[in-house]
């Protein structure tokens, strides 16, 4: 196991040349009881953590909510048993469509196979994730629900959020002399986003009746409106309380239902990206969330990837085991056959 120090980014690579290198290291990982490990591999190094909807080549970003409405247009059998958006967000990943999630393994070895089982020109990469426990929610939280509902939202449903919801902070002020500080902050910065009152919120200027009651100008936006509206299709009890950190660089770890062999087989789990300065163009940023990578770089050269491979093929780590639906199976067999 070679380790290479960049001291530019004071971060070592740790460069693993065998399955046995690489057990070795993910045993003698330190992570604290308030913490969960998930893994994730990257064929190329230089591939970015983000969903397929914000990556460069999807520009589908101001157009989700119609991605969603075709999916479903196009799909209404495979879809018509699902309650939730999350649910149908989950099931568009595993065909294929851009979503706002990002797969991720409890499972260390799969996050190794998805390193070396293509690119072979390229040098892999395993990245591990330390998760804050109370940062992991299930399928069906409502902190999911509210994610998830943002992706079913029109940008133009964001357009004058920032100007309303200033609009009411200000309106507010006039009447409530404990918003004197946050008025005059107001005034002052003209390029208004949410993470200005986020941050006067956590300032030694707000306090509890300053806060409660920023928090419920919010939740009477036109966006939460909307919002809410469809959040309560899914969930009718949803209560009507949105906090303003879900629109300003929230990302969480989903545990998805166990409802489909490939995500069984692959130990899946999913980060669901939520959105930065309450601008649905701009997604969150994994360093302002409880999620934090490990120092070290996990590099996989790329002239080890086939040896890896095949080490992993004898602990049952292979295509014909992760992807196990019906119609990979052709292709698998052919591959064994070495049918062309």
């Amino acid at each position: 196991m070679t380790v290479i120090l960049q001291k530019k980014e004071i971060m070592a690579e740790i460069k693993i040349e065998n399955i046995t290198q690489f057990i070795e290291y993910i045993t003698n990982l330190k992570v604290e009881k308030s913490y969960s490990c998930f893994y994730r591999g990257h064929a190329d190094k230089n591939f970015k953590m983000l969903p397929t909807i914000y990556r460069k080549n999807s520009r589908l970003i101001t157009k989700e909510d119609l991605l969603i409405k075709e999916a479903i247009l196009r799909n209404p059998y495979e879809f018509s048993q699902l309650k939730s958006n999350f649910e149908k967000l989950s099931l568009m990943q595993h065909y294929g469509f851009d979503t706002r999630l990002l797969d991720i393994t409890e499972n260390p070895l799969v996050a190794l196979y998805f390193a070396v089982n293509s690119l072979f020109k390229k040098d892999g990469e395993v990245l591990v994730l330390k998760i804050k426990n109370r940062n992991i929610k299930y399928y069906d939280s409502d902190t999911v629900s509210v994610l998830s509902a943002i992706a079913t939202l029109s940008v133009k449903n964001f357009n004058n959020f920032d100007e309303e919801f200033k609009m009411l902070l200000l309106k507010e002020a006039e009447s409530n002399d404990e918003f004197k500080d946050l008025k005059s902050k107001l005034e002052k910065n003209k390029s208004f986003t949410i993470t200005t009152v986020i941050n006067y919120m956590k300032s030694k200027y707000a306090n509890k009746n300053t806060f409660n009651k920023i928090k419920e100008i919010f939740n009477q936006t036109s966006l939460i409106d909307d919002l809410i509206f469809n959040i309560q299709n899914e969930k009718a009890h949803f209560r009507r309380i949105v906090e303003l950190k879900h629109f300003n660089n929230f990302i969480v770890c989903v545990k998805a239902k166990y409802d489909n062999k490939r995500i069984i087989a692959q130990q899946g789990a999913f980060l669901l990206f939520g959105i930065k300065d309450a601008d649905k163009t701009k997604p969150a940023e994994l360093k302002k969330n409880e999620i934090e990578q490990i120092e070290d770089r996990i590099i996989i050269p790329s002239d080890k990837k086939e040896t890896i491979l095949d080490e992993l093929d004898k602990f049952g780590i292979n295509e014909e085991k992760l992807f196990p639906e019906l119609s990979n199976s052709a292709k698998v067999i052919k591959k064994k056959l070495k049918i062309r």
